[in-house]
């Protein structure tokens, strides 16, 4: 019980001073000042954005060493980093090793030069179906067992507040592009995704055929997308079907 008034005490003193902030510097401090009471020297937090599919948008902020960044983004790594891509399929945190990294073996040597060879990663979500990571590394000492849990709790915490914080204050580097779509483009669209033509779509809602291709030229456009089925899964993607 003890314990529990403990976390509770820690969760409630830094969603407080994070709430305090208003510029996104004072976030990243903290962040830091927290990842290294945790017991961890360098930290990464990522915003992988949903679209364009092939080359999505990745924005990396943090303390790890700079060349080791500039190299990171030079390789683009970020499209193959296993503990980026774990969190488009899970929300559970993970511990670095070799099992996870065993299809990106260059990336964990070049890392493990580095001083990154102790690491865990958490993944979340934002509200614009944007993906959150937060990573945490350190040169030596793996996590103990008997630790694992409670760092799992507070990278949980840490992410979801931070990540909230800068939703808050808008800023520009977690959020997509908005992208606003009349009932009706969200109709067509709905139809787009089940496959039917426009001449089907026509009959469906009673409109033109005409209408419904100036519908989806519109969206095209919203969306930079070079056809109606690529707006169609831009659109699912972003929650907006």
């Amino acid at each position: 019980m003890e314990r529990d008034r403990d976390f509770m005490h820690w969760w409630n003193d830094l969603r407080m001073k994070i709430l305090e902030q208003q510029e996104a510097p004072g976030i990243f401090a903290l962040l830091e000042q927290e990842i290294q009471q945790l017991g961890f020297d360098y930290y990464a937090y990522g915003v992988r954005h949903s679209i364009p599919f092939t080359r999505p948008k990745t924005e990396i902020y943090g303390s790890y060493p700079q060349q080791w960044m500039e190299h990171y983004h030079q390789q683009n790594y970020a499209a193959i980093d296993p503990s980026i891509l774990n969190g488009l399929r899970s929300n559970q945190l993970i511990v670095w090793n070799d099992a996870l990294f065993h299809r990106s073996p260059n990336l964990w040597h070049e890392a493990q030069d580095w001083g990154l060879r102790v690491g865990m990663t958490v993944p979340a979500h934002a509200p614009n179906n944007a993906l959150c990571v937060l990573s945490v590394a350190r040169d030596q000492t793996a996590v103990a067992e008997a630790q694992y849990e409670e760092i799992r709790l507070r990278l949980r915490c840490i992410i979801e507040l931070v990540s909230a914080r800068l939703g808050d204050i808008a800023h520009p580097q977690t959020l997509g592009e908005t992208i606003e779509l009349s009932q009706r483009e969200r109709e067509i669209l709905q139809w787009t995704a089940d496959g039917k033509s426009s001449g089907e779509i026509a009959l469906i809602l009673g409109i033109s055929v005409n209408t419904v291709n100036f519908h989806l030229k519109i969206v095209q456009k919203k969306f930079g997308a070079s056809n109606k089925t690529l707006a169609a899964a831009y659109a699912a993607v972003l929650g907006l079907i």
